[in-house]
């Protein structure tokens, strides 16, 4: 699995996009409330923090159906860091960051490599289990 990951509007699809350009592969946007992901080839997993806002699953079985849903698959997660410090005012706001927050923990410890996007600059963070 890979993850990029990045403020909102800092370039994680672009770079994504260049990326794979001449490679095969299929772009799952879950902002719908779905999460089907197909087997075989490379596939994208964009706007997961969508997914687990809508989802009626409690937070800690939503991340096990997550990462039940990816197994054995070769995945690239675009997320993006809600957060960055800031505290929502509202409850549900809060309660969604932090989520997001655990489910990007689990996510980036399992990950082969780790890109962070950052105003259309990429950094390797992770490689093959190694912390850069």
């Amino acid at each position: 699995m890979r993850v990029v990951i990045g403020g909102a509007y800092n370039g994680k699809r672009d770079y994504l996009k260049k990326m794979l350009a001449d490679v095969p592969h299929e772009w799952v946007d879950t902002s719908c409330g779905k999460l089907e992901i197909p087997a075989g080839g490379i596939v994208v997993i964009d706007r997961i923090e969508h997914w687990l806002a809508k989802t009626e699953l409690p937070e800690a079985e939503a991340v096990e159906f997550i990462l039940k849903s990816i197994k054995g698959k070769d995945v690239i997660f675009i997320l993006t860091d809600i957060g960055r410090g800031i505290v929502p005012m509202d409850a549900d706001m809060r309660a969604l960051r932090d989520a997001c927050g655990r489910l990007y923990q689990r996510l980036i410890a399992q990950a082969d490599e780790v890109t962070r996007v950052w105003y259309g600059l990429a950094q390797t963070l992770k490689k093959r289990g190694e912390i850069r």
